[in-house]
């Protein structure tokens, strides 16, 4: 794949334009980008298609690729270089660190954000452990994306979560009045709550979280609790 054929993927979407959808997608993210109005299936099929009749980017061009999608101005293309990322992500090497922090906190969103972390920052520490000072890092900066990765990288982890660097992650930013932040905090402990019950509701009890929090911390282990009662 050449980067002049990137204007041809863009040419591809534009023709599956959807005005009506389109608008429906930006009043959803707040009027913060703009749409060719073109759902989640279809974006991921254009995508493949024209991957398969252009190749994948070579090792050399992979990060402009995705940099120059990024920088155009619908947010398909933005999901577009995720799905690359997607591709790619086992081929991760150290200095795709910097790729990962660049596209999360350019046009930072929930949308492309909670992909990052989960699939591409989590997948990317996995690969990497000794560089966790970097999630360290995160946590303590002043970017609510950068510290919704910290928080968040860990979803897919089931029994491996290291529930004490997640608790940790969560106690630096308890004071947070971000919504996203909250909400982070709660659905991180919600997922890690499916493979160790017992450690979440005694951290949750133990620990000042707001009510959003706390109330999406427990939503898993509260429906069980209604099922059995129910039963």
């Amino acid at each position: 794949m050449l980067l002049k054929s990137l204007d041809q993927l863009r040419n591809l979407f534009a023709q599956h334009e959807n005005p009506f959808l389109a608008h429906k997608m930006k009043n959803y993210m707040r009027n913060k980008f703009e749409f060719f109005g073109i759902q989640s299936p279809l974006r991921k099929e254009l995508t493949h298609k024209f991957i398969k009749e252009n190749g994948f980017p070579n090792e050399d061009q992979v990060v402009d690729t995705i940099t120059t999608l990024w920088d155009m101005k619908e947010r398909e293309l933005q999901n577009a270089a995720l799905q690359i990322m997607d591709m790619r992500k086992r081929k991760f090497h150290p200095d795709d660190i910097l790729l990962i922090e660049q596209i999360t906190i350019v046009k930072p969103w929930w949308d492309t954000v909670d992909h990052i972390a989960s699939n591409h920052a989590g997948h990317y520490f996995s690969l990497y452990p000794e560089q966790l000072a970097i999630a360290d890092r995160w946590i303590h900066s002043d970017n609510i994306w950068l510290q919704r990765n910290a928080i968040l990288y860990q979803l897919k982890y089931k029994h491996h979560t290291d529930a004490e660097r997640l608790f940790y992650y969560i106690n630096n930013v308890l004071e947070s009045n971000e919504f996203f932040i909250q909400k982070a905090i709660g659905w991180s402990l919600r997922q890690y709550s499916k493979y160790n019950p017992e450690v979440v509701i005694g951290y949750v009890e133990s620990t000042r979280l707001s009510n959003l929090s706390k109330r999406e911390a427990l939503k898993v282990l509260n429906r069980k609790v209604s099922a059995n009662s129910d039963g």
